[in-house]
């Protein structure tokens, strides 16, 4: 697609995802007026559609982006060639008066020059034009998705990848204890010597571990791994051998759900048969969903032999959402993909039998 339609299309679908917003903020503000289930569908409904709306802008913000990207090019390379014109004017008073450009030639050639000069500004000023419209409607378009998560910003610069962190550990019983497990490749400290090694997780919690000692014949790949937990605010972890520091500190932040727990949780739903008319949408309001053929289960599903009295559940850990295959005879696919249990981001689609689910998150 070329600029003029990848605007009109984006422009369109920008007036109906406002329109969507729109209806949501209405419905919430007459909540008091109806029951809450009635309100919470026609939400979930306008929350579908929009996401279904940006589900269609995001193949088209990567063409605008390459579009800017372009135009800037181009404008750089003209302000780049308009930079050289009194050089090449320069240069042609200095042939004229040495005798080897006549006067008429010298008007001439500087006449040129000059036009070239002239176009360049008018396409200086063409270009930004369009960058100003595409940006424009960019800018629009994060403005009103980016707070309902539904704007994804143009991936940043690559950067050093920190150490790995897991899944959250339940808390336990009686106590808010989130923690996050961190994983660390240590084989390049390992593999000069004998000394012990130990990894500490400063202040908090004042934990040391200790790898062992390594040795390394000639030859060998000297390989370790030290997994451990932190938990707090943030931990500083330090690997030492034989006393001495080998590596500097690295700062550890938990995962967002821990740091921001008190904050409201997201909203999620599943929905059977999404976009056709036996449409039925089942949201997320407890910390567990299950999905079988018995009556027991929250999803009910009758008339799939295929699907087991208990085949899976879905359920929420921290702020994160999870599927897990309950050992169902046929089992349970995520996006096409056989699982035994999976983190769910929202937008996978979920096999149970030969029944289709669409799971959303509602940010």
């Amino acid at each position: 697609m070329d600029k003029a339609e990848l605007l009109v299309n984006l422009n369109a679908n920008i007036g109906k995802y406002e329109q969507h917003r729109q209806y949501i903020e209405k419905a919430k503000a007459q909540a008091a007026k109806f029951k809450p289930d009635v309100v919470e569908k026609v939400i979930l409904d306008h929350e579908i559609k929009s996401s279904d709306v940006a589900d269609k802008v995001a193949p088209l913000l990567p063409d605008l982006r390459a579009l800017v990207a372009g135009l800037d090019a181009e404008k750089s390379g003209i302000v780049a060639s308009k930079g050289t014109v009194d050089e090449e004017i320069q240069e042609l008073e200095l042939r004229q008066m040495i005798g080897e450009l006549s006067d008429a030639d010298f008007e001439a050639q500087v006449a040129d020059l000059r036009a070239n000069a002239s176009g360049a500004n008018d396409r200086i000023a063409a270009i930004d034009a369009d960058l100003a419209e595409i940006n424009g409607a960019i800018d629009r378009w994060a403005t009103l998705a980016g707070p309902n998560g539904h704007y994804a910003a143009p991936a940043a610069a690559p950067v050093e990848p920190e150490p790995e962190v897991a899944a959250i550990v339940e808390p336990a019983e009686g106590e808010y204890a989130e923690r996050s497990e961190i994983k660390e490749d240590v084989s390049s400290i390992f593999s000069g010597g004998e000394a012990p090694a130990t990894v500490r997780v400063g202040d908090a919690d004042e934990i040391a571990i200790e790898a062992g000692e390594v040795g390394e014949e000639a030859g060998d790949m000297v390989s370790a791994e030290v997994q451990f937990s932190v938990g707090g605010s943030s931990s500083e972890v330090e690997i030492e051998i034989g006393g001495d520091d080998v590596k500097p500190a690295v700062e550890v932040s938990p995962p967002a759900a821990a740091v921001e727990s008190d904050g409201a949780q997201r909203r999620a739903l599943l929905i059977y048969q999404e976009s056709t008319a036996e449409e039925q949408i089942y949201p997320f309001t407890n910390d567990q969903l299950t999905i079988g053929r018995g009556r027991e289960n929250d999803i009910q599903i009758k008339n799939d032999s295929k699907v087991s009295r208990y085949h899976c559940k879905l359920f929420r850990r921290g702020n994160n959402f999870y599927v897990e295959d309950i050992k169902s005879s046929n089992g349970t696919l995520v996006n096409g993909e056989l699982i035994t249990d999976r983190r769910l981001f929202g937008g996978e689609e979920i096999v149970v039998g030969e029944t289709y689910f669409r799971f959303r998150i509602m940010e």
